[in-house]
């Protein structure tokens, strides 16, 4: 083993079972993280390429990147060739070729799976040997520059003299700069052949150093300090030469060099958006046990053997990737639409949020700003990737009204910073049955009249919901049944169930007098059950509508007269009345009569008339008593009359 440089961390050395192990775990890592790889293909086509196309896909079939850079390509027509005869062998267009610059040596190119990213922009850094291509990709599902990340693909000056190190530096420093103009922060990856031995090269330092301007700084991401130049210490981290013989051009001497290199900027290792992840930066095919040999000489604990010898034919330089997180990708609804909602119930809905992004892929970091009428946990919340969580929002019900309001959802989403959630709803008021419009009235009276067979007439009872407005629940009239009456009284016309807004209800009721017993007073109780609308949260059963039915059927018979004074029954006072009803009974000629008071059941409640009288008008008063003197209550009565085989009636209200 060779000296290790004063300085650097001791590193045990992996045996070749936990090599397999590690190599099984990197294969493991899901495929919708994004696979960056960098390759320096030798040259290519140049002579033998066509002979190493077989090898090449065998190489990139097993790594599966989903973006690409290679050094050494000489020309359009080779990035052709690779891309239609390597990466998409085996699935035609699952590659794209991004924008090839020929320039002043052999140059890079950029292979990507359009599925995975998209290639935003394509610029080259001019430098006195060869260009660094720098490429702007954005994951596919995201929209903004802040999801996007920026591949260099980088080949300097090759050798180990002190005019070649200080090429190297002048390359590096043009990086540098370039970098240092980016915005702080940013995501990007310098990935290619550096040529450097050891980690205290100036170029390495001016990449990776600390300076007044660190906006394009870069970091090793496996930190591994050290010469690295023929050192078995890092043998597990060299990347040239996989081969000992010379054939084809390009380097031998077995694998003792960390030439390619994949640096990140420290926005890409920050724990959030975009992120290398820890342990899987790759030296494809290096298992650690060739250190100056042949990356196929005996057993390779890394790859296949047909891996292994397509590592060895097909260039100089052994790939090397890394695995990178995506950003956190938050789903939330636009739109939270309460339904209407009664007056001081309970009004709660879910904010169901997710973090979408495809493992691997960064936590979703949110917190919700609630706007006024609404309330909430604000957070702050995370999310891992595939996660989803329920937040109850609840709307405030204590006034009618419309509710509304915008709810901010900020998250670390990259396209979606402040996601705006849309809140509206409705508070009602509970619905008011009544039977009149000017008051609420519960119950009612509706009177038939008195009349002979035949001659009953429909009537029209209405139902309001009292007090209607915007901000009110429909009255639902669901139910309503008719008990007494001897099943005379019915409806003619209206619908139930029905409900009842800033219009009235109405029904129209008959009275079936066929077969009636004569001079009979039929009464019943008709009930409209009600309630809030059921559509509307928080609804509930609202007081029954109560109305007595009366009608009154007669013998239609008559006592002929002179014609002076026709027989008559009527009320010289108003109805309703509160303290007294003045009557008045008409005779055509002296008979015996009788005038009495019956309640809506029919009983005697007093007796006004009872002897002969003259033909003539006759005036009675009844003050609301009963024959005992005693007031009666409000309600319904009835006064007959009665001379000789003629009969009148009429109804009177008490009101108290």
């Amino acid at each position: 083993m060779k000296d290790i440089e004063c300085g650097s961390p001791p590193r045990p050395r992996i045996a070749g079972a936990l090599l397999l192990l590690a190599a099984f775990l990197a294969a493991a890592i899901p495929a919708s993280a994004v696979r960056v790889c960098t390759y320096n293909i030798l040259n290519f086509p140049g002579s033998t390429g066509t002979a190493r196309v077989p090898y090449f896909r065998t190489v990139i079939e097993e790594i599966d990147a989903d973006v690409l850079v290679v050094q050494e390509i000489l020309s359009q027509s080779g990035v052709n060739q690779f891309l239609n005869d390597v990466m998409n062998h085996s699935t035609p267009g699952l590659y794209a070729a991004g924008p090839f610059v020929d320039g002043p040596d052999t140059d890079n190119a950029l292979f990507y799976k359009p599925s995975v990213v998209d290639l935003v922009s394509h610029s080259e850094i001019s430098t006195a040997l060869r260009n660094i291509s720098e490429y702007v990709l954005r994951p596919v599902g995201y929209t903004s520059t802040e999801a996007e990340f920026r591949v260099y693909s980088l080949h300097l000056k090759a050798g180990s003299t002190t005019t070649d190190k200080s090429k190297r530096l002048a390359e590096a420093t043009i990086l540098r700069n370039h970098l240092n103009d980016l915005t702080g922060g940013s995501s990007f990856i310098s990935a290619g052949d550096y040529n450097i031995r050891a980690s205290t090269e100036s170029a390495y330092q001016k990449l990776v150093g600390s300076e007044a301007d660190n906006d394009g700084r870069l970091k090793d991401p496996i930190n591994t300090p050290g010469n690295w130049h023929d050192n078995s210490y890092y043998a597990d981290i060299h990347t040239q030469s996989p081969r000992t013989t010379q054939f084809g051009g390009g380097a031998t001497g077995g694998m003792d060099d960390r030439f390619d290199i994949l640096l990140i900027s420290y926005g890409l290792d920050d724990g959030e958006g975009m992120d290398f992840i820890s342990g899987t930066q790759v030296s494809f095919g290096n298992d650690g046990l060739h250190f100056n040999m042949a990356i196929n000489a005996g057993t390779n604990y890394a790859v296949s053997p047909e891996v292994a010898d397509a590592l060895h034919e097909a260039a100089d330089h052994l790939p090397l990737y890394a695995d990178f997180q995506l950003p956190a990708q938050l789903d939330a609804p636009t739109v939270l639409a309460f339904e209407s909602v009664i007056l001081g119930s309970a009004a709660v809905l879910p904010l169901d949020i997710a973090n979408s992004a495809t493992a691997p892929a960064d936590e979703l970091s949110y917190s919700l700003s609630i706007p006024a009428g609404y309330s909430g946990s604000a957070g702050p919340f995370e999310l891992n990737e595939g996660q989803s969580s329920a937040h109850d929002i609840t709307m405030d019900t204590s006034t009618t009204g419309h509710k509304s309001g915008t709810l901010d959802v900020d998250s670390d989403d990259p396209d979606r910073r402040n996601w705006g959630v849309s809140l509206s709803g409705e508070v009602l008021s509970h619905a008011v049955p009544s039977l009149a419009s000017d008051a609420v009235t519960l119950s009612g009276y509706l009177d038939f009249g008195t009349h002979p067979e035949g001659e009953f007439e429909e009537q029209v009872l209405e139902i309001w919901n009292y007090g209607c407005d915007t901000y009110q629940a429909l009255l639902d009239v669901h139910f309503a049944e008719i008990v007494g009456g001897d099943g005379r009284f019915g409806f003619s016309g209206g619908s139930i169930p029905v409900d009842v807004g800033v219009t009235p209800a109405g029904f129209a009721l008959e009275f079936d007098a066929q077969g009636a017993a004569t001079d009979s007073l039929y009464t019943a109780t008709l009930t409209f059950h009600t309630r809030d609308d059921q559509e509307v949260l928080g609804w509930v059963n609202l007081p029954d509508l109560t109305v007595t039915l009366t009608a009154y059927v007669e013998s239609g018979t008559s006592v002929p007269n002179d014609g002076s004074t026709p027989f008559g029954l009527a009320l010289a006072s108003r109805n309703p009345f509160a303290a007294q009803a003045e009557l008045v009974l008409s005779l055509p000629t002296a008979r015996d009569a009788r005038l009495s008071v019956y309640d809506i059941r029919g009983r005697l409640i007093a007796t006004l008339v009872s002897r002969r009288l003259p033909a003539g008008e006759h005036r009675a008063v009844w003050n609301g008593t009963d024959g005992t003197g005693r007031g009666v209550s409000s309600g319904i009565y009835f006064v007959r009359a009665s001379a000789g085989d003629w009969r009148g009636s009429l109804k009177l209200v008490l009101i108290r």
